[in-house]
């Protein structure tokens, strides 16, 4: 009985270790194609990965909890409060806090946690105002979200991706895998702007990712981009 017991776990053991091994050389070969693949070879592969109960974790931020389409000046999807209770689908965006909703304009919809954001917006043909205080908010997005934006990708904006300096070996436990590595890319000033990002997937036992998520040097970008931090 203890021989079989030990056989098991033994057994059990080398199946964690080789699904560990899989899912490492997964990511690998994803970082690969980020940095000498092209566009397509990239997309198709990471499509080709993504489960039906994917998540992608993009961190969080303070603003209303709504997607806007920055062309047209409209409300393109609602996801959290307190956006949900006073914004729709549709709606066009006229002015935020008194700043005119046009090309070039930043809309102050993120900022202090709690503060007051007055949105003049059109709906319906009908011009009204609405109050909102500002919420933490998540950013993520599902399957649906994540196979849209990669099937966008187009060998033009490939060009300008920003560039992996290095990276750190990819470490894999079961399920589990972290990755960590340097970027960099030019702004519009023309300066070289450089941060670290650090990357967890969780994938099923079928080899497809159920998790992404990530965090970067979000305050070095900002700072490197002549931002800094205010009251």
């Amino acid at each position: 009985m203890n021989k079989f017991i030990t056989l098991t776990v033994a057994c059990f053991a080398l199946f964690v270790q080789a699904d560990a091994a899989s899912n490492k050389a997964t990511v690998e070969k994803l970082y690969d194609l980020y940095e000498n693949g092209s566009a397509r070879e990239f997309a198709d592969t990471y499509a080709s990965l993504v489960a039906e109960d994917y998540d992608r974790w993009l961190g969080r931020y303070v603003g209303l909890g709504f997607r806007m389409n920055d062309n047209e000046m409209t409300v393109e999807e609602v996801v959290n409060s307190p956006a949900k209770d006073h914004l729709k689908p549709g709606d066009k965006i006229l002015s935020v806090n008194g700043v005119k909703a046009k090309e070039g304009n930043e809309l102050p919809f993120q900022g202090p946690l709690g503060g007051e954001v007055k949105v003049k917006l059109e709906r319906d043909g009908k011009k009204m105002t609405v109050k909102m205080n500002r919420a933490l908010q998540t950013n993520r997005g599902d399957k649906e979200r994540m196979l849209g934006w990669l099937s966008t990708f187009n060998e033009e904006d490939w060009k300008d991706r920003s560039k992996v300096i290095q990276r750190n070996p990819v470490v894999a436990d079961g399920n589990e895998v972290y990755a960590s590595f340097e970027s960099k890319d030019t702004n519009e000033d023309g300066n070289e702007v450089r941060w670290w990002t650090v990357e967890r997937f969780i994938f099923n036992d079928s080899g497809q990712i159920v998790h992404h998520g990530d965090i970067n040097e979000d305050l070095l970008i900002a700072q490197q981009n002549g931002y800094k931090l205010s009251k």
